[in-house]
Order: structure tokens, then C-alpha cells, then sequence
């Protein structure tokens, strides 16, 4: 049985594809849970003319990522901190720090999407990838130096 999906359903697809399923998994779950609808008559058409309404859409997130990865790309964020004996930090500075600082500069990163494997602990200069959109990972340059 043809069905176009409503939602994300994980292992199946994403929401608005056209998928081939097992009238069963249909019948007795996708349609109940609202996740798909029969893809006949209206729900078909309906669905032929969203295909490019979602692509204008793709297009233009795709567009605004390149642009948002530019202005990542360029940006180089200094991050004054307390220093200890030997060079040590007082705390230490997290994927929020990093994404409190870019927001102060307009750009918008959720900091879930900052690729850092643990938080900086030492003075210097590090690269920092954050993921924009899948295959653009931009870096932004935190330069961390003693406050004052």
C-alpha cells in the first residue's frame, strides 16, 4: 500500500515522502496514529504539487546555511577568562559560551550543533567546527586569553 507520510517515523522516512508499506503497518498503525494517509485522489495530487514547494524551501534553507557558514567561517570569537597559577582556567568554556558569544554577534547557533568534544581548559587558540547543515561545517576561531 502507497502512503505519504505525515511525520518522521523513524526507520521509514520523513514527513511528505511517498513510501511502499505493508497494508497492515498501514491499516493498523501509520494511518490510526496519524503519521500517513493513502496516497490516492486528493492526498496524491496534493501531494505531487507540495514537492515543489518543499524544494523552493530546501533551496532556500540550503541558501541561508551557506550564508550563516560564511559569516562562521570569518568570525574569530576572544574569550577573556580568569587565569590561575601555571595558566589554568577557572572553570572552563562550554558549547553555551561559545553559542552566548556568536548570538552576540547576531548569528543564531543552537549549541547542540557546536562540535567540542569536551570544554576548553587551557589558554590558546582552538578551531571549532559548528554543524550548519549536513556537509557544511564551518569553524570559528576562539581565541581564550587571560581576562584584564
Amino acid at each position: 500500500m502507497k502512503v505519504i507520510l505525515t511525520r518522521d517515523v523513524a526507520k521509514l522516512g520523513k514527513s511528505g515522502e511517498m513510501k511502499t508499506v505493508a497494508d497492515g503497518f498501514a491499516t493498523n498503525y501509520l494511518i490510526p496514529q496519524q503519521l500517513a494517509v493513502p496516497a490516492a485522489g486528493g492526498a496524491y495530487r496534493a501531494w505531487q504539487h507540495d514537492i515543489a514547494s518543499r524544494e523552493d524551501k530546501r533551496k532556500r534553507e540550503r541558501e541561508e546555511a551557506e550564508i550563516a557558514a560564511t559569516r562562521i567561517a570569518s568570525t574569530t570569537l576572544t574569550m577573556g577568562v580568569k587565569v590561575g597559577d601555571g595558566g589554568k582556567l577557572y572553570g572552563s568554556i562550554t558549547t553555551k559560551d561559545i553559542a552566548d558569544a556568536l548570538g552576540r554577534r547576531g548569528i543564531t547557533v543552537d549549541r547542540h550543533k557546536i562540535e567540542l568534544d569536551e570544554p576548553l581548559k587551557s589558554l590558546g587558540t582552538y578551531k571549532v567546527a559548528i554543524k550548519v547543515a549536513s556537509g557544511m561545517t564551518p569553524e570559528v576561531t576562539v581565541i581564550v586569553e587571560p581576562k584584564g
